[in-house]
């Protein structure tokens, strides 16, 4: 008979973590969880900036006054995130949070449209090249003053890797991680030649649909999740930042990547950059 599957759910990250293993061992499926969870609550200590003693919250401070050493694991991330907003011309950008801030979406509250006086004050702190990196040091700096980085749009989807890898080396053959918007399979379900993932309908009418996945990672950006009203009119949290706006005429975007981290920030560009300049992106992969 088939392993059956273990299931755990906790708060993390801001939104409902959940992993599920398939293992014929309870005792080690409860340990490989507990790990797995253990390297979540990692990268919510190195990352989140909704905590003050995170690294990056540290560096976002220390970095302000002058070029700041990272960890080698902060450095690895903010090399990768400078990479897909290399690869994506600036649509995915990590240094989004001055822009995050001056709307209200950073604590979720106190949410206001600003005046184009407002946005043209802090658009110049906004830009990725505005974050050099030096790698034989571990060195980060800003070259301008103002700039933050939020890791809004890749945080989860690292820490979906980090858990995956951690089942992975604990000898788990099949699980599924997910946070969010984001989640990472390995392995097959007992039985199965693929994953099932059901994609939540942006319009809130049960019209969910399912998408087959194997060994990958898949994330969704939705308008759907943090977003206010004002003038009739809905504002969601995935800002261009190139203009400081949100995005319009877009509700919900899908990208599968190898990783949970890559599927994270490009779900996040591809938002931005709208179907067809999407699809360019990919067209010639």
């Amino acid at each position: 008979n088939d392993p059956p599957a273990h299931t755990r759910i906790q708060p993390h990250l801001g939104t409902l973590v959940s992993i599920t293993v398939h293992s014929r061992d309870p005792v080690a499926a409860r340990r490989a969880i507990d790990a797995a969870f253990g390297e979540i609550r990692a990268i919510d200590q190195l990352l989140s900036i909704h905590r003050p003693d995170s690294e990056l919250a540290i560096l976002n401070k220390t970095a302000a006054a002058g070029p700041a050493i990272a960890s080698p694991e902060l450095f690895a991330a903010l090399q990768s995130a400078q990479e897909i907003s290399r690869q994506t011309s600036g649509a995915f950008d990590p240094t989004i949070r001055p822009l995050a801030d001056l709307w209200g979406f950073i604590k979720k509250e106190g949410y206001r449209l600003p005046t184009p006086a407002e946005l043209d004050a802090v658009l110049p702190r906004v830009g990725w090249q505005k974050v050099t990196l030096d790698p034989a040091r571990r060195l980060v700096r800003f070259t301008v003053p103002g700039v933050s980085i939020d890791p809004g749009g890749f945080g989860k989807g690292l820490a979906v890797d980090r858990a995956i890898a951690r089942l992975q080396a604990l000898g788990i053959k099949s699980a599924m991680v997910k946070a969010g918007g984001d989640l990472r399979v390995m392995g097959l379900p007992p039985g199965r030649d693929h994953w099932t993932v059901f994609l939540e309908d942006p319009l809130k009418q049960g019209r969910r649909i399912s998408l087959r996945l194997r060994g990958s990672a898949l994330s969704t950006s939705g308008n759907y999740e943090n977003f206010f009203e004002a003038n009739g009119r809905r504002y969601s949290h995935l800002l261009d930042p190139r203009t400081g706006l949100p995005v319009q005429g877009v509700a919900s975007c899908t990208v599968t990547a190898p990783t949970c981290m890559q599927s994270d920030a490009l779900a996040t560009a591809c938002f931005i950059l709208g179907p067809r300049k999407s699809l360019s992106l990919f067209g010639d992969k």
